[in-house]
């Protein structure tokens, strides 16, 4: 049976669903993704008045990123961090050097749109409106079904999971929508935890037989101490669709500019390297 992606259209929905899901360690990504939408309306709505003048950005030396912590994607204690990482990698072949705050990510949005900050990162896709500017996709975020390769097992679509003992983030739930919480209510178990980092190790531990989760947050987790940990042990299906992050910008001029590099940056594979820093080489 195919995978019916119809739940993408009751994102809003979803979204009230799940601000009462927002807690634990996934929570920040969660926040991000959601509320992003809702955050929209909201800051569309300040008048014109209660914008400060923008800058031209291009006299400035210093661009202001603002960005949210969860690692891998932002590490808030090394400063770091893929999505963060390609970001100030593209900006300094701009010839911009670039400080950063972290900050939740409704405030993150809030500061580049009242000019207290220039980029936020990381976002995901809104229309344009004035002051605030989505760029290009600057990384794939990619959930995934993760199960044992010993175990051969077969998952082609999202009712196949019925056949497991489960386990993945706090608010899957309302992230994946009906057809994933229909199919888990018929799985062995199904378990949301707080501590995203011991999800491949308990699937090591079969104390699981399939863990749901962005395939760079499970890499990084199972490589934190060794990047070349052996990845054959574990097959990876991908029975979701990917969502594109990207950066939020208060000056479209330097949206455009920031495009135009990072097409360069991509072609010539150094958001790859960026990406093996962190979990090391994938398939």
């Amino acid at each position: 049976m195919s995978l019916n992606h119809s739940w993408l259209k009751n994102i809003p929905v979803l979204t009230r669903q799940l601000v009462g899901l927002l807690i634990g360690p996934f929570s920040t990504l969660l926040a991000v993704l959601f509320l992003g939408p809702i955050l929209g309306s909201f800051l569309t709505s300040v008048s014109a008045q209660e914008v400060p003048p923008k800058k031209d950005i291009r006299k400035r030396q210093t661009i202001r990123i603002v960005a949210t912590d969860y690692p891998p994607h932002v590490i808030a204690t090394e400063k770091g961090g893929m999505d963060l990482d390609i970001l100030r990698g593209v900006l300094d072949e701009m010839g911009f050097i670039s400080t950063v705050r972290f900050v939740p990510a409704k405030r993150a949005l809030s500061m580049v749109n009242q000019d207290d900050a220039d980029v936020a990162v990381p976002v995901f896709f809104e229309a344009d409106r004035e002051g605030y500017y989505t760029s290009n996709a600057i990384i794939d975020y990619k959930p995934t079904v993760f199960t044992l390769s010993q175990n051969k097992d077969k998952i082609y679509d999202l009712s196949s999971l019925s056949n497991h003992r489960i386990v993945t983030f706090i608010g899957a739930g309302g992230y994946f929508g009906t057809i994933f919480t229909n199919a888990t209510a018929k799985a062995i178990s199904y378990n949301e935890i707080n501590n995203v980092g011991a999800m491949p190790e308990l699937l090591l531990m079969e104390r699981y037989s399939a863990a749901v989760l962005d395939a760079n947050i499970f890499y990084y987790f199972y490589r934190k101490e060794n990047k070349n940990r052996d990845l054959s042990v574990f097959d990876d299906h991908d029975v979701f669709p990917k969502v594109e992050a990207a950066v939020g910008f208060n000056d479209k001029s330097l949206r455009d500019s920031f495009n135009q590099q990072l097409a360069k940056y991509r072609a010539d594979g150094k958001d790859r390297l960026v990406i093996e820093k962190y979990v090391g080489a994938t398939r």
